[in-house]
């Protein structure tokens, strides 16, 4: 792989709060999007639920979680609609913007789904988890320009058949060559997270230590398809949906609590402190 010498564009507050979507009196519940999120599974229940809190709290108007066979409990989690995907086609549920992948399994019926997704010409797509590992094994690539694909460095590693710690010798590098070979938008989780597209390489001024715990990938893309459920293009989502996950963080840490103990729940939970935060600059 060759070193990099690409420029890295830096996402901060004020460019944040710019890509922040409108909230207006006119609003409802459609005009704030529909996002249909394919994830969990017996095995990952939790997976779907944290991706559908999480796009429920970024402004998705509706949220409907589907699943083959579904394990979640409408009683239990009643802000967001279920779908059983083995009583149902993808297809026949309205949807602004897809998410596929968290928890979902690495099998055939992802594989289809994928697919299927790509003759039906779908442009506000999110593969993240088990639909990248799908992606790897089925060589399922070039992907639509108007996608996201989230891999951290295993799954880049898989898709881009190099080593982990090759990756992590030049992350930058790395993620422009994932970029050339998947044809869409790359984000590449970790520390110093990379969103690439075609024109231009970008990271953000915010996260630590405190999102390395399991489900806060879960978090981001459920984060992510309540942006492109609002019709925001794919490259200002990754951004943003980098940007406030990881202010999360930030503040976890900010109000004297250690990086260790942060989990995926309380990304979601201090979200909307993030939004307000970044709302306030906004109108000023």
């Amino acid at each position: 792989m060759k070193t990099s010498t690409s420029s890295v564009r830096i996402l901060r507050k004020q460019g944040a709060a710019n890509l922040l979507p409108a909230v207006s009196t006119a609003d409802n519940k459609s005009s704030r999007g529909k996002s249909l999120i394919m994830a969990g599974s017996r095995d990952y229940p939790g997976a779907g639920v944290l991706a559908c809190k999480a796009a429920l709290r970024m402004g998705s108007g509706y949220v409907i979680l589907a699943q083959k066979n579904i394990e979640a409990i409408s009683w239990e989690h009643p802000d967001f609609i279920y779908r059983d995907l083995a009583q149902i086609k993808w297809s026949e549920i309205g949807h602004n913007a897809i998410l596929l992948g968290p928890g979902f399994g690495v099998n055939d019926f992802t594989a289809k789904i994928i697919r299927e997704l790509i003759a039906a010409k779908e442009s506000h797509v999110i593969l993240d988890a088990d639909a990248l590992t799908v992606v790897a094994r089925s060589k399922i690539y070039p992907l639509p320009a108007t996608w996201i694909v989230t891999p951290h460095t295993g799954e880049l590693s898989r898709l881009l058949g190099i080593s982990s710690d090759e990756i992590n010798r030049d992350r930058i590098a790395a993620v422009v060559q994932a970029q050339k070979k998947m044809g869409c938008v790359v984000l590449l989780k970790g520390n110093r997270t990379l969103i690439a597209t075609e024109n231009e390489i970008a990271t953000v001024g915010t996260g630590n230590s405190a999102l390395a715990k399991s489900g806060t990938g879960d978090v981001l893309a459920g984060i992510m398809v309540s942006l492109r459920a609002q019709n925001m293009k794919a490259p200002e989502a990754a951004l943003l949906a980098t940007y406030v996950h990881g202010a999360t963080a930030n503040i976890w840490v900010n109000r004297g609590n250690d990086p260790l103990s942060m989990t995926a729940t309380d990304v979601i939970e201090i979200l909307p402190k993030v939004l307000f935060q970044l709302r306030k600059i906004k109108s000023v």
